[in-house]
This record gives C-alpha cells, structure tokens and sequence, in this order.
C-alpha cells in the first residue's frame, strides 16, 4: 500500500490542507486523530503519515513491507501472538512488528483479542512475557489479494 504516498511530500501536509493533498484512504485513518475530536496538531499529523509510510515501505531484506509481512503470517486467519508467528526474530524487530500491528487494527484488518468482559486475552510469549493475541479480520485477505500476495 506504499503506492498510497506516491507523489506526497508529508512535509507540506498539515490539518488544514490534508483532505485535499492525502489519498481518501489515509483521510479516513487520520481523521479520528484530527480536532475537534482527537488531539493531533500539523507535527503529529505527519510524523504519524511518516511512520505509516516507514510502515509501507519494502524492507530491503525480504523485499516485502512490515505490513505485508505481517499480513503474510496472519493469512491463515488464526489468532496468534506476533513472537508466534515470528518465533527467530529480534526483540527490535518484535517491536516494530507490534507497532504496525497497531497500524493494522486502525485499518481494520486486525483486532486484539478480548474475553467475554472485554479484557485482553494474553499468552506467555516465547521470553516468558504476557503478550497478546491478534485476530486477523477480512480485510487483511482483501489486502493481500488486491496486492496479488495470494490467490483466491
């Protein structure tokens, strides 16, 4: 989804002129951030568009994006944790991944896991830490097969 910042110099971006400069896509992410109802100012705006684009971009080791990368382990739509689904990696790139996790549940194509009471399902992580459980939703799929990552 990098093609989304194609031609975007976030630098001029700011509250007053990013319906008009940003796809209608990251308009709709942004928006719940933006006053009246949420708290960015023209700074977060775009380091919040820079980390999502970092997000997009293809990581030069495995030619693939965080995200797609993400989106790659979860097709197979069961709920899993991300030390799961990446048992080799690294702590910093755990982190990261968790961090685009987090970009995936505003997009709607992830959501963390809650019980009946609307708590957080958690899981001993590989160190022994509680972590949680993502869930994969149908627009994680949507991605993939209009990216071409996977057939129908």
């Amino acid at each position: 989804m990098a093609y989304r910042f194609k031609n975007i110099d976030i630098n001029i971006i700011n509250i007053k002129n990013h319906k008009e400069l940003l796809p209608f896509s990251l308009v709709k992410q942004v928006k719940y951030f933006l006053p009246p109802n949420g708290s960015f100012d023209d700074g977060c705006l775009r380091r919040y568009l820079e980390n999502v684009k970092n997000y997009e971009k293809e990581d030069i080791n495995s030619n693939m994006t965080l995200a797609n990368r993400l989106r790659i382990a979860f097709k197979d739509m069961v709920p899993d944790t991300i030390c799961g689904k990446f048992p080799q990696a690294e702590l910093p790139l755990k982190r990261r991944l968790r961090c685009v996790a987090e970009y995936l549940i505003r997009s709607g194509e992830f959501e963390k896991v809650r019980d009946e009471n609307g708590k957080l399902v958690k899981k001993r992580g590989i160190l022994g830490k509680m972590v949680v459980l993502y869930q994969p939703l149908p627009k994680l799929t949507e991605s993939l097969l209009k990216q071409g990552l996977i057939k129908k």
